[in-house]
């Protein structure tokens, strides 16, 4: 049974709660957190139950999230897995190469059968600037879930081919409005794990929950789901946001997140703004520490002609570099 945190709140309106999931890992409480606070900030007077789905938690987050349902004045419920949920497929060849936090969300909704007849997912990158009534009053019909198309060029010459997608869409995983009892009926969860640990993907679980509601998908608009790839504008030399279509929720997908001290963006400050307002006002934002983050921060910083702190840091990556190559040798 999931442990949860106390329910302080009561329905703040006349219909039923609004039931949001996140799958998280160590790295991503704080983001989540902050998106929960987006989330309600943007919804005023409407009630919320958010699911985290998680295989750990440090007693500091666990801290935090009771702070949360507090000052937020809604309810969040913890929901720990167990590894073991994972053992029948622990034989298959690709199992090994994902992290346990790859499997998070296709456990999701199975675990809520029993709660809820639907669920918004939300990836915890993302910020909501606006009202989510549109969305929840989506009819999904015969449908599993409802998610926003990702129509890169790409992405749409290789992964539907590779995939063997049938109906010529791909989604981003990132956003789906699902429908818990169709899910369950289509047997979403073993179909994604199943090809998930058998065959090797790009995207991983996301091509694996492409693979599993193929056709059961109903498209929505880019304003649920506006993806932001911070990593392409730094690497531009664009720190502004300056976005001219309209957005709900936006994504931050890539290596570079809002949360990150180098993100030399103007959405760094957005996201501290919001984070101020919540339990996690006090952590500091996290510095470059992968030999990927250190090669990422330095060519940002020379981009944008701090040309000194951008060597300083370049050397820091190649002795993170050489460093990797005398532990592999």
């Amino acid at each position: 049974m999931p442990s949860e945190l106390r329910d302080v709140s009561a329905p703040r309106s006349g219909k039923g709660p609004v039931h949001v999931a996140f799958g998280v890992d160590a790295g991503y409480y704080r983001g989540m957190g902050v998106t929960i606070t987006s989330v309600v900030e943007n919804n005023p007077g409407r009630d919320f139950v958010f699911h985290v789905f998680a295989f750990s938690i440090t007693a500091d987050n666990r801290d935090k999230l009771e702070k949360l349902e507090k000052q937020l004045g809604v309810t969040v419920r913890l929901h720990l897995l167990d590894t073991a949920t994972l053992d029948d497929f622990r034989q298959f060849p690709c199992f090994s190469k994902h992290s346990l936090g790859t499997f998070i969300r296709l456990l999701i909704p199975s675990r809520l059968r029993d709660v809820t007849d639907k669920v918004l997912y939300l990836d915890a990158d993302l910020l909501c600037f606006g009202d989510l009534s549109e969305l929840l009053t989506i009819d999904l019909g015969d449908n599993i879930a409802a998610a926003v198309a990702d129509e890169k060029d790409t992405t749409v010459k290789t992964q539907i081919p590779a995939l063997g997608l049938k109906h010529g869409h791909y989604f981003n995983a990132g956003v789906m409005y699902i429908d818990v009892r169709n899910w369950v009926a289509a047997d979403v969860q073993q179909v994604a794990l199943k090809s998930l640990t058998t065959l090797d993907m790009r995207f991983a679980d996301q091509d694996a929950l492409n693979i599993a509601l193929d056709g059961r998908i109903r498209y929505i608009d880019p304003k649920w789901n506006f993806r932001y790839h911070l990593v392409d504008y730094l690497t531009r030399g664009e720190t502004t946001l300056n976005v001219s279509q309209p957005y709900v929720f936006m994504h931050f997908t890539g290596p570079v997140k809002p949360w990150h001290n180098w993100c030399l963006h103007d959405v760094r400050e957005l996201f501290t703004d919001i984070q101020s307002r919540s339990p996690w006002a006090e952590s500091p934002l996290d510095a470059p520490r992968t030999t990927r983050e250190l090669k990422l921060f330095s060519r940002f910083l020379i981009t944008q002609h701090r040309i000194a702190e951008g060597i300083y840091w370049h050397c820091r990556y190649l002795k993170s570099r050489l460093m990797q190559k005398l532990k592999s040798s």
